[in-house]
């Protein structure tokens, strides 16, 4: 309670500074570079704003009127409504100890704000004045400055609270395909001209009925609260004649293809890691098996294996924090002439109670859709160069293959990375193959010939894997200089008994002699296998006579065993 002496203290003190009253505001307004205020009086419309409000709102002066509207117009489109609930909240009395976030733009890209206010009543204790303080953040990493859209950390964030509430909602997953072509056609600033015209249109595509976030690459996730499946097949099909038709980017028209997976939320789904899993699933088989048509994930699709998308989560956690329970397994690599072991190949396996040992099968086709791939991939690269470190000095000219996905490779940071690996490991570039695995297949022949030429000129060989397989795997071979060819195993299982195999063995293998490139056979399972396509003529052999991959332990045991 005040007593008397206290309330002549407080008298004595406001009529003393009452003349500094605006001062005072904007000295406790600069004290913190990255917040703004603004004072609004609810009768008039009247706002005053700091210095650095008013510059960054764009104010021509400190008072304005209906200064507000102005403000709301630098918001993100998909944020408007969330800020005037926001604000009506706060004059309604409500949440005024709680923060709300919207984006407002900066430029061409979006800064993540979060505001507080409060609110004096008059003396009928009716709402006369709001403050509210702005707190900008930056650009986050929960805002991608290219698009303005929300990124990863946000869309997981969502999906949890989905989960929690246990609301009905849909996601799709958009993937651009091929969208690499058009960053090597016409250079990165093009691209991510593209992205953003893509970014704005499905903003305008789902506005009042849902959010879009933007995730690594030339990936997006739309969330709908209500939608049926009909429903979201109409979506489908109007985002996809959208995209096809009306991009354009300095008067160039760029139709852009895309593959998309759906997921609807159910009330048994707990896990964001499981929800992300099925639907990079789904998203993966419409490109690649489905020719792009909208693919809806269900029991169906996955031969209802709970467990399984349970432990690829898990699985992804681990790849994104210290890569815990990852180990590198070798396979030999055999010379075909001698027998003796020359090389190995690194083999990426995950193993962590009470799963056991885990094959890549499972987990690494959704790793690649993941941006944890890049330093999951420099993890596999360094640790096997270290390893070749112990057998170095037992064979001269030893090597290892490291295969590397199209992701890892379309990374502007790849050729850096390799080669300070290289550095910080001690091995020589002559030491490292390099296996371009099958999707690689897709990227841009030019891009490809590109970073062929580049590792070349770093004495860093380069294989074609499962040479064979696929639409275009001759023509690659016809366009890039690579060192190797790896005869897909699929070709000698039961090679003895299909002259086809044999003919197709005896082609690759001849054209490879006559261009002086190296050929390994894959699938060597026996000795009877090893006998008959020795009248090949291949460089190398690889398969489980040789031995199964082991733990680099292992692997040295078998270099003094003959074979």
């Amino acid at each position: 309670m005040k007593n008397d002496k206290t309330d002549n203290h407080e008298q004595i003190f406001w009529e003393e500074i009452d003349r500094l009253f605006p001062d005072m505001i904007k000295a406790i307004a600069s004290l913190s570079k990255k917040s703004y205020l603004s004072i609004t009086n609810l009768r008039t419309g009247i706002t005053w704003w700091s210095e650095r409000a008013m510059d960054y709102f764009g104010m021509k002066e400190n008072y304005t009127i209906r200064g507000m509207e102005k403000a709301n117009r630098k918001i993100h489109p998909d944020d408007v409504a969330t800020f005037k609930r926001g604000f009506k909240e706060r004059v309604d009395g409500k949440n005024l100890d709680t923060a709300w976030e919207y984006r407002i733009q900066d430029g061409d890209s979006y800064n993540r704000f979060n505001a507080m206010a409060r609110v004096l009543y008059d003396e009928q204790k009716q709402p006369f004045i709001i403050i509210i303080r702005y707190d900008n953040y930056g650009i986050s990493d929960e805002v991608d400055s290219v698009t303005g859209l929300y990124t990863e950390p946000a869309l997981n964030r969502c999906i949890t609270q989905l989960l929690d509430n246990t609301r009905p909602a849909a996601l799709l997953k958009i993937g651009l395909d091929q969208f690499s072509h058009i960053n090597v056609m016409y250079g990165a600033a093009f691209a991510d001209k593209i992205l953003n015209k893509v970014a704005q249109s499905l903003l305008h595509m789902v506005r009042n009925i849902g959010y879009a976030y933007r995730l690594s690459g030339a990936k997006f996730v739309l969330v709908f609260d209500k939608v049926s499946k009909t429903e979201l097949h109409s979506i489908f099909a109007f985002i996809e004649d959208t995209l096809a038709n009306t991009i354009a980017v300095n008067g160039k028209r760029i139709p852009i293809k895309i593959s998309a997976g759906a997921i609807f939320l159910e009330p048994y789904m707990k896990e964001t890691n499981a929800v992300r899993s099925r639907l990079t699933y789904a998203q993966n088989h419409s490109r690649y098996e489905h020719h792009s048509d909208l693919v809806i994930f269900n029991d169906e699709i996955c031969g209802n294996n709970e467990k399984q998308f349970e432990l690829i989560g898990l699985i992804h956690q681990c790849a994104t924090s210290h890569f815990e329970g990852f180990r590198l397994f070798y396979q030999p690599i055999a010379d075909t002439k001698t027998g003796k072991i020359r090389g190995m190949e690194a083999l990426i396996r995950w193993e962590l109670e009470p799963y056991g040992l885990i094959s890549p099968g499972i987990f690494m086709e959704w790793l690649e859709e993941d941006p944890c791939i890049f330093d999951l991939g420099n993890w596999i690269l360094r640790t096997a160069l270290k390893d070749i470190g112990r057998i170095r000095d037992k064979i001269p000219h030893f090597f290892v293959n490291v295969n590397i996905s199209a992701a890892q490779l379309s990374r502007k940071e790849f050729r850096d990375s390799v080669m300070t690996i290289l550095k910080e490991t001690g091995a020589r570039p002559e030491e490292l193959c390099l296996e371009l695995t099958e999707r690689c297949r897709d990227l841009d022949v030019t891009f490809l010939k590109n970073e062929v030429d580049f590792f070349h000129s770093k004495g860093i060989k380069i294989a074609l894997d499962d040479f064979g397989t696929g639409n275009s795997s001759l023509s690659l071979a016809l366009e890039l200089p690579v060192d190797e060819l790896k005869v897909d195993m699929s070709f000698i299982k039961d090679i003895e008994q299909k002259p086809q195999n044999q003919a197709m063995v005896q082609s690759i293998v001849d054209y490879a002699n006559r261009t002086n490139t190296e050929t390994c056979i894959e699938g060597i399972e026996n000795q009877e296998v090893s006998d008959y396509i020795h009248q090949f003529g291949a460089t190398w052999y690889q398969g489980y006579f040789y031995s199964k991959p082991v733990p680099i332990d292992q692997f040295e045991t078998l270099l003094d065993v003959p074979h």
